[in-house]
């Protein structure tokens, strides 16, 4: 895989991980709510624990390895990507639009050129 590629994918894998880390810290920054519910600390914890985790794996393993095994993680990372997109789109949210996007065409770039 290309360096550059490799940079950008793990530049977007920390980004979201990033993300994920700081919507636990502190709720009302990304989610925009004026009062943070204890449901709404709920999910976001709960996507952390899914998102930090994936976004590690994306960012690393392809350094390191390559194969259908390291494309998977990707290829998962790209899909939990373009559902954000889909997400920032029914929120209106700019940052998140074209955040997720930028990580879903990384990621996509980065499976095909893996597999």
């Amino acid at each position: 895989m290309q360096q550059i590629l490799l940079i950008l994918n793990s530049l977007a894998s920390f980004s979201s991980a990033a993300a994920a880390i700081i919507s636990t810290a502190k709720p009302a920054l990304l989610s925009n709510s004026p009062h943070v519910t204890n449901g709404e600390r709920f999910y976001q914890r709960m996507y952390a624990v899914r998102a930090v985790p994936l976004e590690v794996l994306t960012a690393i393993l392809p350094i390191y390895l390559d194969g259908p095994a390291v494309a998977s993680i990707i290829g998962a990372a790209a899909f939990v990507q373009a559902a954000d997109v889909v997400i920032g789109i029914g929120r209106k949210d700019a940052g998140m639009i074209f955040g997720a996007s930028f990580a879903t065409a990384v990621h996509v770039l980065c499976f095909f050129s893996i597999s």
